[in-house]
């Protein structure tokens, strides 16, 4: 058996069709319809096993530059990001997006920008001299439309980007919050405290998807004839900031529920109810939204509505390589409830 060719200095030389079809004694045609499993292939099975056990023995790869010439397709997509590779919390879009390309037999190429539009042209253009297929644009946090100038006929969509002119990919914030709220009037709540931000936050400078999430809580409590008997207005969606929020709230009133709009708002919630002598779920129950990590570990474990990241990244993928024609505004992705231990019937 002879050895794979090799360049000078050592390096092997890459293997061709017509050393496959040498090592399986068949035509050089013969391979390129095997490895292409071109549909009126009459290769015959054992010649086929031949070209198989060839390209193993020897390593073959296919020549992906003179495939895209002929096909006038790489297979290669661009992935331009402010922050989502950086950012635990929203990380799941960029491996959901690495498993549809994988899948489909595709290669992704990622660009960070931190949210800097000359960052973002430059990383588009990058993209393009690197004869990419289509692009996602995607953010750790929803936001409007990013705006790099783009060729015509470009195949692109969106993830947590609101662009009516584009596919995009986002969770469904509004039914997202009537979820949170029914599974509280389920139980029998009656009031709720909401902690974060004031339902007539909906019109304010707060992110796209916040918005409709607070539009979608509004929705339920009046349907469900629940009474958001105090709006905690935090700076930030941080653990400090849920902690100082409900301790102040317990100097004064001592709601059955506490609904946080993120995880992070419900440690705090958790710490200052513990400070206050106050268990969870029996004196008071708490739901929150995003399913961080740390939802799982607080005892008891939190309740909480989760932002589909994997399956956006992958369906946003999955639409662009489709090859179908993509649909322009928002595409929707459900938003799961993950029930846990930190709500209870109110006694």
């Amino acid at each position: 058996m002879s050895a794979t060719p090799r360049r000078p200095g050592g390096r092997a030389a890459r293997v061709t069709l017509a050393q496959v079809a040498a090592r399986a004694g068949v035509s050089v045609g013969a391979v390129s319809q095997v490895l292409n499993e071109h549909p009126s292939s009459r290769i015959s099975t054992e010649a086929r096993a031949r070209i198989v056990a060839a390209v193993d023995e020897l390593g073959y790869r296919p020549n992906l530059v003179a495939r895209s010439l002929r096909t006038a397709r790489t297979d290669t997509y661009g992935f331009v990001s402010d922050s989502v590779t950086i950012t635990r919390h929203a990380s799941g879009i960029l491996r959901g997006a690495l498993d549809a390309a994988r899948t489909a037999g595709g290669f992704l190429l990622i660009a960070e920008t931190a949210g800097d539009p000359r960052q973002e042209q430059e990383a588009v253009q990058s993209l393009l001299d690197r004869g990419v297929d289509g692009i996602v644009f995607a953010a750790m946090k929803s936001r409007g439309p990013m705006h790099p100038l783009l060729p015509a006929g470009l195949r692109t969509v969106n993830v947590n980007v609101a662009d009516p002119r584009t596919a995009s990919v986002l969770p469904d914030e509004f039914e997202g919050g009537g979820r949170a709220v029914r599974v509280l009037a389920d139980a029998g709540h009656a009031e709720i405290a909401l902690v974060g931000s004031g339902l007539a936050d909906v019109g304010a400078e707060v992110s796209y998807t916040a918005r409709r999430r607070l539009a979608g809580i509004g929705a339920a409590t009046e349907s469900r004839g629940v009474a958001v008997v105090a709006e905690l207005h935090c700076d930030d969606w941080q653990v400090e900031a849920g902690f100082e929020a409900v301790r102040d709230l317990l100097t004064h009133m001592r709601p059955t529920a506490l609904l946080c709009l993120n995880d992070r708002l419900a440690v705090g919630a958790y710490h200052a109810l513990a400070e206050a002598g106050l268990r969870v779920p029996d004196d008071v129950s708490v739901v929150s939204f995003d399913d961080d990590e740390i939802a799982a570990t607080l005892r008891p474990g939190l309740t909480t509505v989760a932002i589909p990241h994997e399956e956006m990244g992958r369906l946003a993928v999955e639409m662009m390589i489709s090859g179908t024609e993509l649909p322009s505004g928002d595409v929707l992705v459900p938003m799961a409830l993950h029930e846990r231990a930190s709500v209870a019937h109110v006694r």
